[in-house]
């Protein structure tokens, strides 16, 4: 099992050293002056977790001892459970799948010890209240996951209706692109292309992350053919489950999506009609065109040639091989609000987070998808948000000073759920987004998003409340950052990778500098940063923007903009922008790039302050497309 722990603890483990057990015994004593439950419960949890600190403190003193920290990790899960939750602690003893417990005890472990390290008494962001705070959260947490893996959660994940689909769809959906045992994107040779190529592992491990997705509620299913052996591996599964009584197909809402390609009607149509073969069933309830990113993907639909692929779309439906037709984006914003205005769609999946639109933020005057969102909320469309622990923010890896400025009300990924249910009572035009997708690759990846979402369900009011002190912080530190006209003005006149002379992403990139400076979030910033990267490998300043488009390929669709030259000038791309702003966006562009750029051949990554650094990972184990 791959373990990443020790590259975010380790050096202010080693720093703080033998402190840190002080820290836990002094925040322990602070905590004691409250008398409530909760409190001394939490007091015995820090307590119990000092001892098993220590043991880490001498186990890991080098990198050389990272593959002994889950014991490690799990032994301090175990003390912390045995005084705030002995239920659940129970209840993963005798789970039937094993790997599963283990991945919930490594991720409590985890954030506890981050919590202890964080927020004692000699930790950096030395806080008794968030140290309790997160505590509380956590043991109610393990209380509730208690009740849902014993079945007895007094609900499950909501549904809201789905626009003018009027399907009853989970707040919460699964995404089916992380548990599948390839991307198939390698040598042909290596592709796995029938069942006799899967391991049982990972098709037993896809099979438990459904059986715990529907006896949550979560019963919108969305794959794609894209996604190397998903659809076939997930065929194979539904049917065993329909077979033996477990699930019935008409409680399941289930999605693919196919590109469009440069294909005619008929060959459109047949390629649909594999995937649902493929799927093993005999109609799906939705279907996506997936990445709409270009104008050619536009034209493929609408204005074909060969036959427009709408056709096929409108065929399948009269034929009830599809019920519902969408399309999914990375999209520039103004070409989203063209697919939008075509009335054809019946639901949208796009990116729009709390903290941006990932491939379209800057875009438009509102600096993002907000206006899509909104015409797409007028428009009756169901509105699915793609990706809201990854692109839209890394949440599971959250930086310490997005998590400062979450606690003590909520932690960054409940911020993130909450953010999106309630955004219909927050926004001005009250538009509503219904769903978002959590790439599972084991049942546990599930839990959190579930249970914010039973918490939803069972006090919303309080939820919005604590919502909205989150948010407050969260302005309040990117002002404080970068000034209030800073934040207002930023994006005016900017442009993105489509239309900026050297196919750069100024609008994402002056969005990650934001990030970064407001809210720590440099690992995020590395992760959107890596594939301009990958594409400057590919292009050249001696080429046409056709000849390089063409060199990109349709990836660059998927994560637009290439990474910054030093060789270049980039002057005329703030020719638009206000003249106060110019001097200062050229800054943000090569601030970005000098700190999430891959460090030069043997050269060491800069140091990031201790706030940019990652508070935790909730990520235990490597999925299996990722081997």
């Amino acid at each position: 099992m791959e373990i990443r722990f020790l590259s975010f603890v380790l050096p202010s483990v080693l720093f703080l050293g033998k402190s840190f057990l002080v820290a836990a015994t002094e925040a322990s004593s602070a905590m004691s002056q409250s008398s409530s439950s909760s409190s001394l419960i939490v007091q015995a949890a820090v307590k119990a977790t000092a001892s098993a600190t220590a043991k880490m403190i001498d186990k890991t003193t080098t990198p050389k001892t990272i593959s002994e920290t889950t014991d490690d990790v799990v032994a301090m899960a175990r003390k912390f459970l045995e005084f705030a939750s002995p239920s659940l602690l129970k209840i993963l003893d005798s789970h039937a799948d094993k790997k599963s417990a283990e991945d919930r005890l490594i991720k409590i472990g985890r954030i506890v010890f981050s919590t202890v390290l964080r927020y004692g008494t000699n930790g950096a962001g030395q806080d008794p209240t968030k140290l309790e705070a997160s505590l509380a959260l956590l043991t109610e947490e393990a209380s509730l996951l208690a009740s849902v893996l014993e079945g007895k959660a007094p609900k499950k994940v909501p549904t809201v209706r789905f626009g003018k689909t009027e399907l009853q769809m989970p707040i919460v959906t699964l995404g089916c692109m992380r548990f599948q045992q390839s991307w198939n994107r390698g040598r042909k040779k290596d592709a796995v292309l029938d069942m006799s190529r899967v391991q049982d592992e990972c098709q037993e491990n896809l099979v438990n992350i459904l059986r715990h997705a529907y006896r949550c509620g979560v019963t919108h299913i969305e794959t794609a053919k894209m996604y190397g052996s998903s659809q076939l591996q997930l065929g194979y599964a539904l049917k065993q489950l329909f077979d033996s009584g477990e699930i019935r197909r008409e409680n399941l809402i289930i999605q693919t999506k196919l590109p469009a390609g440069n294909l005619t009607a008929a060959a459109y149509r047949d390629d649909i009609l594999a995937s649902i073969r493929s799927l093993q069933l005999d109609y799906i309830d939705l279907f996506a065109v997936h990445g709409m990113n270009f104008q050619s993907d536009y034209d493929a639909l609408f204005d074909n040639p060969k036959g427009n692929l709408c056709e096929a779309l409108k065929e399948l439906k009269r034929k009830g091989k599809i019920r519902h037709v969408g399309f999914s984006t990375h999209a520039p914003a103004d070409l989203i609000h063209k697919l939008i205005e075509t009335d054809f769609f019946d639901y949208i999946n796009l990116h729009y987070q709390w903290c941006g639109s990932y491939t379209a933020s800057g875009d438009l005057e509102d600096a993002g998808n907000l206006a899509n969102v909104r015409l797409a909320h007028k428009k009756d469309m169901g509105i699915f948000v793609i990706s809201v622990y990854d692109k839209g923010g890394r949440l599971y890896t959250p930086s310490n000073k997005l998590r400062d400025l979450c606690l003590p009300d909520m932690e960054p990924m409940t911020y993130g759920s909450v953010w999106l249910w309630q955004h219909g009572l927050f926004d001005a035009e009250k538009a509503q987004t219904h769903t978002f997708t959590v790439g599972a690759a084991r049942p546990s990846d599930l839990d959190q998003p579930i249970l914010s979402s039973l918490m939803l369900a069972e006090n919303g009011k309080d939820l919005a409340e604590r919502r909205e002190r989150v948010s407050a912080r969260l302005d309040q530190a990117m002002v404080d950052a970068l000034g209030q006209e800073w934040m207002s003005t930023w994006n005016k006149g900017l442009l993105n990778a489509h239309a900026s002379k050297y196919q750069t992403h100024h609008t994402g990139l002056v969005w990650l500098h934001n990030l970064i400076k407001g809210w720590g979030m440099l690992d995020f910033a590395k992760d959107r940063y890596g594939p301009m990267e990958n594409f400057l490998k590919n292009w050249s300043a001696d080429k046409t923007r056709e000849e390089n488009m063409k060199n990109l390929g349709g990836g660059f669709g998927w994560m637009p903009g290439v990474a910054i030259s030093s060789s270049l000038d980039y002057t005329p791309d703030f020719a638009n922008c206000p003249e106060e702003n110019k001097e200062r966006l050229m800054e943000a562009v090569h601030f970005v790039h000098e700190w999430a750029a891959k460090p030069a051949g043997g050269q060491e990554p800069k140091k990031a302050p201790v706030e940019w650094e990652a508070a935790f990972d909730m990520r235990p184990w490597t999925a299996f497309p990722e081997r």
